[in-house]
């Protein structure tokens, strides 16, 4: 609750400066912040040293492993960014916008200053010690968001993110030192062991990241600037639950799955109820966004969306099946079966690459290759569910089953909720929105609570006794 409470705070105050710099900034400035994005994260991901999940996945964890963490970090990342200085030009080129080189390159500079904060976080993680994160991430953004919005009102160009994105990371290695008082040492006398965890990780994260970025850059050099901006807000909206709720919320599990990770059908009971309990969640909200996807648009961006509006919808599948591939690698990875993933993240990269490829030859339109993104991705999600449960795939008769609730009654609710909301003032449409979540949640509930009763399956009432205890205490 911790780990959520600090993400949704923090994505407050980024949708109100998201609201406020879509109403700035033209829909082409956003296009720009979307392939520095890539193109930064990209090379982030290079220069990763798994390093977090290899200290939290460890059952006794020293100093020197903690210190040489944080030091093969720091140089990777040091090294990686003199890479990006030094070919930015030809990173802008590959995009077709040069214009772009010389905020790629300064970009660069978040890289290290992200390593150099304090590698006690870890422990902190490890320890489920989330109250001190939760402050920290939240002074982060408190301060971080005002001064993006006075950067966009004074550069009015992309150039307000990265300036920004240099202030906040200064700000993280500051906070991160002021909670952690020790200082780390500089080691790399475990070197040896880290990389034999880390290295198929290394490439697992590599691909990953390229399978989660390449319909954006498919967008990039097939659409306008102008679309690639709608469509880069649009899949920012449409993953928001994802990575401000559920993500968080996901977090821990490598901390509590690797206490099973050698007892098998314990560990996959509690991926199954793990699984239950996010399809409880993200079910009903892509039914919410599907149904009002270019209201909520109109509200966070403006009326100057209006193509975003009609993506959103098809978007919102993305979390879905992203939301349930984030449980299934996190169960594997308490396994160490990264090899496993690795080489399901190559297959699912071709597959999602071929696809795009075969659409773009087929001159389909915007709406058209994204329901092909969303399509191919749910595919390979489903085919690594099965691997994992493979020789035990009654433990996922109640996952299907709750989804299959939930889904009808999320259908019906579309179907009866004909009101029309109102899109002539701000306020008023977010009022009105908030009910209609609500009924939906309402509905939601009394099915799940109907189910328990008829079925008396373990995992939901498992899952009442949960949120029971939690609302007590």
């Amino acid at each position: 609750m911790f780990a959520t409470s600090a993400k949704l705070l923090s994505k407050a105050l980024s949708i109100l400066s998201t609201m406020v710099l879509a109403r700035i900034l033209a829909p082409e400035q956003f296009g720009f912040i979307a392939i520095i994005s890539i193109a930064l994260y990209f090379f982030d991901i290079l220069s990763h040293t798994a390093s977090e999940q290899y200290v939290i996945q460890r059952a006794v964890v020293t100093k020197k492993q903690l210190d040489t963490a944080w030091s093969l970090n720091l140089i990777v990342k040091i090294v990686i960014s003199v890479v990006i200085a030094s070919t930015a030009p030809w990173v802008a080129l590959f995009f077709e916008r040069p214009e772009l080189s010389n905020a790629i390159a300064l970009s660069a500079i978040i890289l290290p200053i992200q390593a150099l904060k304090s590698p006690l976080y870890i422990l902190l993680k490890r320890q489920l010690k989330f109250s001190l994160l939760f402050w920290s991430s939240l002074i982060e953004r408190v301060l971080a968001v005002p001064f993006l919005i006075t950067m966009a009102i004074f550069f009015k160009s992309y150039w307000a993110f990265i300036v920004t994105d240099i202030f906040a990371a200064v700000v993280a290695v500051i906070i991160s030192y002021i909670i952690a008082k020790k200082r780390p040492s500089f080691t790399l006398i475990e070197f040896s062991t880290q990389w034999a965890f880390s290295k198929w990780l290394l490439a697992k994260s590599i691909v990953g990241y390229t399978r989660s970025q390449i319909d954006t850059v498919v967008v990039s050099r097939t659409f306008s600037s102008g679309v690639l901006g709608n469509y880069h807000m649009a899949r920012e909206l449409a993953m928001m639950p994802a990575h401000f709720l559920l993500s968080p919320a996901i977090e821990p599990l490598l901390s509590a799955f690797k206490n099973d990770k050698d007892r098998t059908d314990e560990l996959l009971n509690n991926v199954a109820f793990t699984l239950i309990a996010v399809l409880i969640v993200i079910i009903p909200l892509c039914a919410y966004i599907w149904k009002f996807s270019e209201e909520l648009v109109f509200l966070f961006l403006g009326d100057n969306w209006n193509e975003a509006g009609k993506l959103l919808s098809i978007l919102s599948f993305l979390f879905l099946y992203w939301t349930m591939l984030h449980v299934v690698e996190t169960a594997l990875i308490a396994q160490e079966r990264v090899k496993l993933i690795f080489c399901f993240d190559l297959f699912s990269l071709a597959l999602i690459t071929t696809s795009l490829l075969i659409g773009v030859y087929l001159s389909l339109s915007i709406d058209e290759l994204v329901w092909v993104r969303v399509g191919s991705g749910l595919f390979g999600t489903l085919i690594l569910l099965g691997v994992l449960f493979s020789g035990h795939m009654q433990r996922l008769t109640p996952v299907v089953l709750v989804g299959a609730v939930v889904s009808f009654v999320s259908y019906l609710w579309i179907g009866i909720e004909q009101y029309k909301l109102n899109t002539d003032s701000y306020w008023r449409l977010a009022t009105e929105l908030i009910p209609q979540g609500l009924l939906l949640f309402a509905f939601v509930v009394c099915s799940i609570l109907t189910l328990a009763l008829f079925t008396k399956q373990h995992h939901l009432s498992r899952l009442i006794s949960v949120v029971h205890a939690s609302v007590i205490k």
